[in-house]
């Protein structure tokens, strides 16, 4: 297995199971197995390494985490969200949406914002180029739309449906990252994408998909990606919870202001995902017209709200904790996206 740098171990998906059966029947902290000197940190990744990911894994290219103290692990995507890791106390950190925490903390679960990634709302439904039958999310009714596993998903898309004036009635099959390549099959109508991922990668292969954001048709704006933690975590772990905030705040600085050397990167950090092609120079295709997704006339990083979203009321000094306002603001996120996919032409 290739190790993603100096310090970052990817756990196997197949070991997972293992790793949540020994973390609850042994009640170890994170810190048990941390070298002499730092404090082992665990992060969820959502999906498979990808560009909402790149301020860790350029803090940790770049030795960020290092400088911190923290020995820096990272699981992979599997069955077991990120949300679920984090407040199971599996993992000490993840990806996890507003959204998303917003649910879990009204279901009793512990999980709570401590940095926000995007600004804005990024998903999208989206459909073949060439089906005629869609013009508008209302022609989704009556179709197939392939699936998660995640009711919000579920619920935001039938309410996009309904927000263009359609039933928000149609067949769900529960597919994960299987989605996309059914939908390219022809076995799936529609599924939903994240604008600074798959509809980058689809405008530079040539075949963009149709694509309806969520917010023109209802859906509240909401910062849909973020990094999560428990309020267990940051009260046993309070230091290294600013550490680790400081460094991730740092890495995604990086990232706006270097965004050919973070794509890079990336690649270099994942090997077996993402190929080792290096430095094809700037891109031919960029996305345009969506907005600042990282940036909003705002730091990367904000708090929420203690009643719903969270904040970072365990990690002192809000300064120090990475909240940096509106400086550089001049990012266009998917422009990371289009940089990645040039390197790697055909990349899913």
């Amino acid at each position: 297995m290739t190790h993603l740098s100096r310090r970052t171990r990817i756990v196997a998906s197949a070991l997972l199971a293992g790793l949540l059966t020994m973390t609850a029947a042994c009640g170890s902290s994170s810190d048990d197995s941390a070298s002499a000197g730092t404090e082992k940190v665990r992060f969820a990744l959502d999906w498979t390494p990808n560009t909402n990911h790149l301020g860790v894994f350029v803090a940790d290219e770049l030795g960020y985490y290092d400088e911190a103290g923290i020995d820096l692990e990272i699981i992979p995507f599997a069955s077991t969200g990120a949300p679920d890791l984090v407040s199971a106390g599996s993992a000490d950190f993840g990806i996890a949406g507003q959204p998303e925490v917003q649910v879990a903390r009204s279901a009793g679960k512990d999980l709570v914002t401590v940095y926000n990634i995007l600004q804005r709302e990024s998903g999208r439904l989206i459909a073949l180029g060439d089906n005629d039958k869609i013009t508008s999310p209302r022609d989704f009714d009556g179709t197939i739309y392939g699936g998660f596993n995640v009711p919000l998903y579920t619920s935001l898309a039938r309410e996009t449906v309904k927000g263009d004036g359609g039933k928000g009635d149609f067949k769900e099959v529960s597919l994960s990252t299987g989605a996309y390549e059914a939908m390219k099959a022809g076995k799936v109508d529609f599924t939903m994408s994240v604008a600074t991922w798959q509809d980058v990668e689809a405008e530079i292969a040539g075949k963009p998909y149709k694509a309806f954001n969520l917010t023109d048709f209802g859906v509240p704006d909401e910062q849909t990606t973020g990094i999560a933690s428990s309020d267990a975590y940051l009260k046993a772990h309070p230091e290294t919870a600013k550490a680790f905030v400081t460094a991730t705040q740092k890495g995604y600085q990086y990232a706006i202001d270097n965004p050919d050397k973070a794509a890079d990167l990336l690649i270099k950090a994942n090997p077996d995902v993402l190929g080792t092609t290096k430095g094809a120079g700037p891109p031919q295709h960029q996305a345009h017209g969506r907005g600042r997704l990282l940036r909003q006339g705002r730091g990367p990083a904000r708090r929420g709200d203690p009643r719903g979203v969270g904040e970072v009321r365990s990690v002192p000094d809000r300064q120090q904790a990475g909240h940096r306002q509106g400086r550089q603001d001049r990012h266009d996120g998917p422009r990371l996206v289009g940089l990645l996919h040039q390197r790697l032409p055909g990349l899913t």
